[in-house]
């Protein structure tokens, strides 16, 4: 199952937990509480908080090496040592750890392999600055870091496929103009190849929107409606 999809069982149940996401030996976790996502780890060197101000410029090469240092030290995080060396703000640590978790995350949509678990329950041992990131934003920014989007349109159904509209999750979900104006287009009556094709985004970006709709719940696959023609024969009768 895909990571969207996991996401929104867990958020529909507002369960408290671990996300484990593994491919070969790379390893990201995300921590969830009351259904939103609150901080997340990668074993990843270069997607560590540290190595991220230091690439962007944002701490020096003293600065890094002298506050992972001390934090090895004391057993803080790395974080909270750059805000007691007066490096960072309370503020800008926050904001630096925001960002962090979001280029932990978005990379695993678009995974075409690995294994994902979830295991229940908040662990008290883990000390972190909490953030609060909506799921269903998470989704939506989510899917559209998925390079290929054929995979998507797959789990979507086929060309001919109807989609209507359903109440969905939607709590913390904010669309830009064109995600909403997607969005209004499904009227139980446009297929699948219609909806991709909707201006003015392209058709792969699109495709990455519905799924997320589709993940979400905000729109269903809907069976084409039969209707019964009767048609009269030579012989007068119906058939």
């Amino acid at each position: 199952m895909p990571l969207a999809e996991v996401l929104v069982k867990i958020h529909r149940y507002r369960a408290p937990g671990r996300v484990d996401c593994k491919r070969g030996d790379e390893v990201k976790r995300i921590y969830l509480d009351h259904g939103q996502i609150v901080f997340a780890t990668t074993n990843q060197l270069g997607e560590s908080l540290g190595d991220k101000l230091l690439r962007e410029g944002r701490i020096t090469r003293r600065q890094y090496e002298e506050s992972l240092t001390r934090a090895r030290e004391s057993g803080n995080r790395h974080g909270t040592t750059l805000v007691e060396m007066k490096i960072l703000s309370p503020r800008d640590l926050f904001v630096a750890v925001h960002e962090q978790i979001e280029e932990i995350i978005w990379p695993i949509f678009g995974w075409d392999a690995g294994t994902v678990s979830f295991t229940a329950g908040r662990d008290k041992k883990q000390e972190f600055i909490k953030v609060d990131v909506p799921v269903p934003m998470a989704i939506l920014r989510g899917v559209r870091h998925v390079a290929d989007a054929r995979s998507l349109v797959a789990r979507l159904g086929t060309k001919t496929t109807l989609f209507a509209r359903a109440a969905g999750h939607t709590e913390g979900l904010v669309l830009d103009a064109d995600e909403q104006h997607l969005l209004d287009a499904v009227d139980g009556r446009r297929v699948l190849y219609e909806l991709v094709n909707t201006p003015p985004l392209a058709a792969s970006d699109n495709a990455r929107i519905l799924y997320a709709f589709f993940a979400l719940g905000l729109i269903v696959p809907r069976e084409p409606r039969q209707i019964k023609v009767q048609l009269k024969t030579d012989g007068g009768k119906y058939a």
